[in-house]
């Protein structure tokens, strides 16, 4: 596939936490794989974050075909599954030729 990943990272981009690091890998593994078999976009954008809350978020965006109806699979279901494990969460917006839109947060720390 023909596909540009565009990365944005903070500065001082960095996880102490190998759980919380393992949930950001397996999202954005997901998240590309996604892009690649389902979009058919030509483009993919990432940006990470870290947030005044003490989350990181990913931003993810394509240019691909988008759709009207979205059915989760067991990807997207074990992303939102991973994320809520640690008080994340996951927000997804498409429409047809429009693209896909995903937005995931997750705590860096558990809520006391």
């Amino acid at each position: 596939p023909q596909l540009a990943i565009h990365l944005e990272l903070p500065p001082r981009f960095g996880v102490e936490d190998p759980q919380r690091a393992q949930v950001l890998l397996r999202c954005t593994q997901e998240i590309v794989t996604n892009t690649v078999r389902h979009a058919a976009a030509r483009n993919l954008w990432l940006r990470f974050e870290q947030t005044a809350d003490q989350a990181i978020a990913i931003h993810a965006r394509d240019d691909g075909r988008g759709s009207d109806t979205l059915a989760p699979g067991n990807g997207l279901t074990g992303m939102r599954e991973r994320l809520a494990e640690f008080g994340g969460r996951l927000n997804i917006e498409t429409a047809r030729d429009r693209g896909f839109a995903l937005d995931a947060w997750l705590p860096l720390e558990t809520a006391s």
